[in-house]
């Protein structure tokens, strides 16, 4: 009777914290996220030692589970502020012991910190830490946010760490993959003729006596081939005039012959060089096509039609100087390299854009390479899918034959015609934040003798 008053009274005093409550809140709030990212949340119980629960990935179209797993630990607190909180980010200070337990898991563990009073929830990988300090971890309130729409970027910590690769997570509805190709139609005949000169070098100073200066030919071990009629341009003066013929362009085109598919190949980034001059110029050292600038230090913006609607980019930008009023670091240009490939019995050419830097618009900037990287890191899906666009609707539009054209040369037509290949449906859609964020454990997936062979391979 006195053992039963006992337990009577232990049951009596058994109380639920203030602090418990809190913790119980923090972790619903965080399962209602993980619901709400299309995946499974599954929490761990009383006997959990450093995690309360643990995420599958799951396929939102198909409900399947992925088989790929993370753990999370949930820190909840009622009010106050952060260690170094300010409007856009704050720190966050581990346990020792927590860190060691994490640390010797074989899947990812995420840390979510919410707090109460506005209802706030960031995420970190407990291992992407501050340089030099492990314990220590920076949120971005921009870039962690716990929400409902953070689940791609949980998905590439799913990746093997003892394996080099990506997750690409099935998160997203599908979307229409444009090809950064277009179709050449080019004309029924080609000039062909012997020459006196080995080469276009050799040839070069002969030409440049003439007062129709005309670079659309190709001369390679005498043999001379253009799509203009040499004798109606300066080019008469370096070929045998009386052995100029015309002849069907399949021949060359389609030979198997590596030298003439080499010389096709030259032949079309040299007509199209002529065909776009007035617009675009061609820097034979970086090996690409750039928007020229119509005064120093000038901008120049560019009108075409995207995907459904009339829009403009600005394909020449001016970048002020860090030495005060007035002066100028360097101008930006829109660029890119066209590259010549046959598929079958049909020409393409591939789109890749870039850019090119100037100091003022016409003079090559000395250091291009650290702009250029500059540039590409703040590069998103949409403005690289934007530019393939705009490159795509400019070779389409100087190909026209209407008179008036804007890329059409004086009294001249085009040579060269583009047609855009169909936008191809993909089933899913690789999310934005994958494709954009470097996995913290990078280093920790591939030794970094082989990575360093990968990347000079």
């Amino acid at each position: 009777m006195k053992l039963n008053a006992f337990a009577y009274a232990l049951r009596m005093d058994k109380r639920i914290t203030e602090s418990q409550i809190l913790g119980e809140l923090g972790e619903t709030v965080v399962k209602k996220i993980v619901l709400e990212n299309g995946f499974i949340y599954e929490p761990r119980g009383r006997l959990e030692a450093g995690t309360d629960g643990l995420i599958e990935l799951r396929d939102p179209k198909t409900g399947s589970p992925l088989g790929k797993w993370l753990g999370v630990q949930v820190k909840s607190t009622a009010d106050g502020r952060y260690t170094r909180e300010t409007e856009d980010h704050f720190e966050y200070l581990l346990k020792p012991q927590d860190l060691r337990n994490w640390r010797q898991s074989n899947i990812p563990i995420i840390i979510v910190v919410w707090r109460k009073s506005d209802n706030s929830a960031y995420w970190k990988e407990v291992t992407d830490s501050v340089a030099g300090e492990e314990r220590r971890l920076f949120f971005s309130k921009n870039d962690d946010v716990f929400d409902g729409v953070c689940g791609d970027r949980l998905g590439a910590l799913t990746v093997d760490r003892r394996t080099p690769g990506v997750f690409l997570p099935p998160l997203n509805g599908g979307e229409g993959a444009i090809i950064n190709m277009l179709r050449i139609r080019m004309p029924d005949e080609i000039f062909i003729s012997t020459s006196p000169f080995g080469s276009g070098r050799d040839a070069f100073p002969e030409l440049l006596e003439q007062d129709d200066i005309a670079l659309d030919w190709v001369i390679r071990k005498r043999r001379f081939i253009s799509f203009s009629n040499p004798r109606s341009t300066g080019a008469r003066a370096i070929v045998d005039e009386d052995q100029v013929e015309a002849i069907e362009t399949a021949l060359l085109a389609d030979s198997d012959d590596q030298d003439d598919v080499n010389d096709m190949i030259h032949l079309l980034r040299r007509t199209l060089e002529r065909q776009l001059s007035q617009d675009l110029a061609y820097s034979r050292h970086e090996g690409l096509f750039y928007f020229k600038a119509f005064a120093r230090n000038a901008v120049r913006r560019y009108q075409y039609m995207s995907s459904s609607k009339k829009t403009a980019a600005g394909v020449v930008g001016v970048y002020p100087g860090k030495g005060g009023s007035g002066s100028k670091a360097y101008v930006r240009h829109h660029a890119a390299t066209f590259r010549f490939e046959r598929l079958g019995d049909e020409w393409f050419v591939v789109i890749d854009p870039t850019f090119f830097f100037t100091n003022d618009g016409f003079s090559p900037h000395r250091y291009p390479g650290a702009l250029l990287a500059g540039k590409k890191r703040l590069e998103r899906n949409a403005a690289v899918r934007g530019q393939v666009i705009m490159w795509q609707h400019l070779l389409v539009e100087s190909g026209k034959q209407e008179d008036g054209l804007l890329f059409a040369m004086p009294k001249e037509r085009p040579v060269l015609g583009f047609e855009t290949l169909p936008i191809i449906d993909l089933p899913s859609a690789v999310p934005e934040a994958s494709w954009m964020r470097t996995d913290p454990r990078a280093e920790q997936m591939v030794p970094m003798d082989l990575l360093e062979r990968l990347i000079s391979a």
